[in-house]
Formats: structure tokens, C-alpha cells, sequence
């Protein structure tokens, strides 16, 4: 299938792979020179979105772009391909460059980038772009397995608020 195929079977704007590699994007962009393989960049691109999951955890905490959903700790199960088809988009654009070594695939944004995003002036794109420099700062000296082992501990609560609400909800109904 080709790479415009693929793109085109997304057709909502919200979570497609535009939006997706966007948010890479951004996240990488506020990173250079750093690069990240694509696990680190999907748990960065849940954590840019839903950034209140982990203010327990981290002091001056920003808010969450995207609005707090049940059972929303399922989007990590599902953004892998999401993300792949954002990075191939951003790659095929020149934004993205993807590099090969022993230690895996990683991405890196290109020179191309910080002039791309400087020209994006939404509130959308200039809250992607706050939340990742926290993003970057509070977590780069995270190990791998210890961004991990942090996802993997919380993984079950995010989203979780909303089963405990339904079903006081329910309690409350039957009275």
C-alpha cells in the first residue's frame, strides 16, 4: 500500500496521522539535537495530550490539551500506527529525518523544522509547543525503562476516574 493510501484511509483531522506527526513534530523539534525511537515518542505524544495524568507526579504540571476521556489510558495500545503514519508523512515532507543504528530506529527533526513550526501560529500549535518544552525538560533524564516503568504504573488509572464516577452514579440512581 502506499504511503498516500495509507494516509488517506484516515480522514478525521483529530488523532490522524497529520495531526500525529505534528505533534511528533514538535516534540522532536523542541528536543534537537536529541532523537527518540518510536516508543518514547508515542508515550511523549500521550503525555503532551493528556499532560494532568501525571501532575501527581510532576511539580508545575500543564494542563491537558486534549479533554480528559474515559478508559482514554487505551489510546497508547492504539497509537503506533498512528504514529508510524505521522512520522512517515513528516519524513516524506522533510520535517523528520529517521536514522538506523544498533540501538534501533530513531527520528530527529530536520533544519526544515524549527522555520515549519515558527510559521504554525494557532493556539492549538502554540500549546503543542509549551507542553512539549515541559514535556522535554521534565522527563529527559528519564532512562527508557524508567519512562516505562512510570507509564506502566499509572497505566490503569488514567481515564479510570470516570468508571469510579459511573458507578457512584448508578449507586446513586438505584437509591
Amino acid at each position: 500500500m502506499s504511503h498516500y493510501a495509507e494516509l488517506r484511509f484516515w480522514s478525521p483531522v483529530f488523532n490522524s496521522p497529520l495531526e500525529c506527526g505534528l505533534r511528533a513534530l514538535v516534540i522532536l523539534t523542541d528536543a534537537s539535537p536529541r532523537s527518540f525511537d518510536l516508543q518514547r515518542l508515542m508515550q511523549y505524544d500521550y503525555l503532551l495530550v493528556h499532560s494532568n495524568d501525571v501532575a501527581a507526579l510532576f511539580p508545575q504540571t500543564p494542563t491537558s490539551i486534549h479533554p480528559a476521556t474515559p478508559n482514554r489510558a487505551g489510546e497508547l495500545v492504539v497509537r503506533r500506527e498512528l504514529c508510524q503514519l505521522g512520522l512517515r508523512l513528516m519524513i516524506s515532507r522533510g520535517l523528520v529525518a529517521c536514522s538506523f543504528s544498533k540501538l534501533g530506529i530513531h527520528y530527529e527533526a530536520t533544519d526544515l523544522a524549527l522555520p515549519f513550526l515558527d510559521n504554525l501560529t494557532t493556539r492549538y500549535v502554540t500549546r503543542l509547543r509549551s507542553v512539549a518544552e515541559w514535556l522535554n525538560v521534565t522527563l529527559e533524564t528519564l532512562s527508557d525503562s524508567s519512562l516505562n516503568e512510570l507509564i506502566n504504573a499509572h497505566l490503569g488509572k488514567w481515564g479510570a476516574e470516570f468508571v469510579f464516577q459511573s458507578v457512584l452514579s448508578e449507586f446513586e440512581d438505584s437509591k
